[in-house]
């Protein structure tokens, strides 16, 4: 009985644990080693595209988080965005929502229809506002340099630099799930050593 019980508590920890890592994985596309105080803000995009390449690590792709800074009044701008394959020359892609749900000088997620087998693919995010009058709407920060494998174009300039921009993908992670696995057995390991201590 004992066996069993144990067997049913090892087995509860381990469902437990596959649920947990399951997570909304995500790559940065700049360099984290760059301060805050370096990014750059694009300015008033109104009527511009922004368009941010880069080569995906995932086999899918299921959004973008971008750090956003809201210009004057948002309350009818709307941000329309597609994910371009460099390859296919396609839209696989695409998405929109209300600029006034967006947080000020925050990552902001923007989701889309997972798109699969896109491991090692160049990929083109195409991000741009639509605001009622000129200075408002919603602009994007990016560091001053370019890293390898990314271009940025701003309202069809090459720009030298790269969007503050992380990838996201909902995936079961196995880092995750062994971590939580060695921490719940360290708890367990710990538990077990107090009570034979206090027995």
């Amino acid at each position: 009985m004992k066996k069993i019980k144990k067997l049913i508590g090892i087995v509860i920890i381990l469902v437990f644990a596959f649920g947990y890592a399951h997570i909304a994985k995500m790559n940065i596309i700049y360099d984290k080693n760059v301060d805050n105080s370096e990014y750059l803000d694009m300015g008033d995009l109104n009527g511009k595209k922004v368009e941010q390449r880069f080569v995906c690590k995932e086999d899918t792709l299921d959004g973008v988080y971008a750090k956003c800074q809201i210009l004057g009044d948002v309350l009818d701008t709307k941000v329309h965005y597609t994910i371009t394959d460099e390859q296919e020359e396609k839209v696989v892609a695409q998405g929109s929502l209300s600029a006034d749900g967006i947080k000020n000088a925050k990552f902001n997620k923007f989701t889309f229809k997972t798109i699969e087998n896109c491991r090692g693919k160049e990929l083109v995010l195409a991000i741009w506002s639509e605001a009622s009058a000129e200075g408002n709407g919603v602009t994007f920060y990016f560091q001053p340099e370019t890293e390898e494998g990314t271009q940025l174009v701003i309202g069809g300039n090459e720009t030298q630099g790269t969007m503050i921009m992380k990838t996201i993908t909902n995936r079961f992670d196995l880092e995750t799930f062994c971590v939580l696995l060695l921490f719940v057995g360290f708890i367990v390991g710990f538990m077990k050593v107090l009570y034979k201590l206090f027995k």
